[in-house]
């Protein structure tokens, strides 16, 4: 091969290669955790689900099937509105003047939060990999669109509405009630769409509380926390 033939390869190679858009790994780079570090809570800190087909499960299929007998419209209008959790679906109890414009620290801590309890509920559902209810059992109706393969144990809505609604209730401790009553409907509604299990909820409330307790021991989340503290006080005092 002519050094002419091998420079010009070379030349239709660079420009090849810089026409590809950059990597994934550098558009999406790896999220990085903030407060919780998912390796100090590994998965099998959780309850094994039952296997599949075993009689643990079919008996976690008839109740999906129980529930899904007696749904409302409007919990079928709520659980199509959930299907991607959001913090905003948590926000909205404390009313409309809790926004990230008025609550710009609180909506950082939450962030933050919501970033690493993603990292720790992914973690462990790719570790115990169950499929979801709607794939195991022709019975069970999926009633929002069509979702992706992710497994289901554990329910990631429980878990992060769950730990939202602590936070919260952290910064607005009347409310608390209302906020767990909130996380607790978005998380049931789940297994009315056919989508989890109630084990898998159960699995969520504990990992959220796993979360909680590797929060509460993390100094700069309860500096961030004292923030967001401080700043509701300081809207409350000007009202």
């Amino acid at each position: 091969m002519s050094i002419f033939r091998c420079l010009r390869i070379l030349t239709i190679l660079f420009v090849i290669c810089n026409a590809q858009p950059a990597s994934a790994a550098f558009l999406n780079p790896d999220p990085v955790w903030v407060y919780v570090d998912p390796e100090t809570l590994p998965a099998t800190l959780l309850p094994p689900p039952p296997v599949e087909n075993s009689p643990a499960n079919r008996a976690q299929i008839r109740a999906v099937v129980a529930a899904q007998k007696h749904v409302s419209q409007s919990d079928l209008m709520a659980m199509r509105d959930e299907q991607h959790i959001r913090l905003e679906l948590m926000t909205k109890i404390l009313g409309p003047d809790f926004t990230r414009d008025q609550r710009p620290k609180a909506f950082a801590l939450l962030d933050r939060v919501w970033g690493d309890t993603r990292l720790v509920t992914d973690q462990d559902k790719n570790f115990w990999h169950t499929r979801r209810p709607y794939l195991v059992d022709r019975y069970v109706k999926l009633r929002i669109d069509p979702i992706d393969n992710s497994p289901a144990y554990p329910s990631g809505h429980t878990c992060a509405s769950r730990v939202v609604a602590e936070i919260l209730g952290m910064i607005e401790p009347t409310r608390l009630a209302d906020l767990r009553v909130q996380a607790d409907a978005i998380a049931w509604h789940r297994v009315e769409a056919g989508v989890h299990y109630p084990v898998d909820l159960d699995g969520g409330r504990m990992l959220a509380m796993q979360i909680i307790g590797a929060l509460m021991q993390n100094d700069a989340f309860l500096d961030d926390l004292a923030d967001a503290q401080a700043e509701d006080q300081a809207l409350v005092q000007s009202r």
